[in-house]
């Protein structure tokens, strides 16, 4: 009797709980529309990053060092010849290591050979200057070209017209989707960007120093910012 006594009382608490969790919306899931919109803009590049290296090799450290310092120092004052502010050359990379001299027979003997690599990177930020600037370098003592890559010193205006694309992409997309499911198109709940670059453009280039007899072909082209909006939306 007792316990018939207190089940009702229980019973009415529980109900009242679960009552409450309806009121405050908790379970329901709000409808929405998610779409992906797109947008991209196509500019031509005002800036060139070029990676340049300097190599020399030689049976004795302090002569192959001083070889590699003064092939580097030539193609740093080739490439401020042409206007690039000192602060826009800079020393990326400095290494000497050595590798084992063989006999005629093949036997490991006790001597080495140094190699000493210099590696610069100028930021030109005069496209039309780029194959200046490499016959020059080349020229003057680089046997590298590591990597050559173009870019937009500003990309802030390009990027924020491929995200306004994106977004009336995206708007188009939520209403032509409202339109044919038969609801109403709400607010825009998230936006989630995914902004796409430019990959660099590798330059390859090796052999031994030469004077090049004149300026290196290059076409910069095109650069394309694109940018991905994932948007939704709210319905009704």
């Amino acid at each position: 009797m007792l316990f018939q006594r207190w089940r009702a009382p229980a019973l009415l608490l529980i109900a009242l709980a679960l009552g409450a969790c309806s009121a405050l919306g908790l379970g329901q899931a709000e409808r929405t529309i998610a779409v992906t919109g797109e947008g991209s803009v196509v500019i031509p590049p005002d800036t060139a990053i070029v990676t340049l290296g300097v190599q020399t090799r030689g049976p004795a450290v302090g002569p192959t060092v001083a070889a590699n310092n003064e092939a580097a120092q030539r193609v740093v004052q080739a490439v401020t010849q042409l206007g690039v502010a000192p602060e826009e050359v800079q020393t990326t990379y400095f290494s000497i290591s050595t590798q084992p001299r063989y006999d005629e027979f093949g036997n490991v003997t006790d001597e080495v050979t140094y190699f000493v690599d210099n590696t610069v990177t100028i930021t030109l930020h005069d496209v039309s200057l780029l194959g200046t600037l490499l016959g020059d370098s080349l020229g003057a003592g680089a046997n590298s070209v590591q990597s050559l890559t173009y870019t937009v010193a500003e990309p802030a205006a390009a990027l924020g017209s491929a995200r306004s694309q994106a977004l009336a992409d995206a708007q188009r997309q939520a209403e032509q989707l409202a339109t044919e499911s038969g609801v109403t198109l709400g607010p825009i709940l998230t936006v989630v960007e995914n902004t796409g670059g430019v990959s660099p453009v590798p330059l390859p280039y090796a052999g031994e120093a030469a004077p090049v007899a004149s300026d290196v072909p290059t076409a910069p082209g095109t650069l394309e910012y694109a940018v991905q909006l994932f948007v939704t939306y709210g319905i009704r």
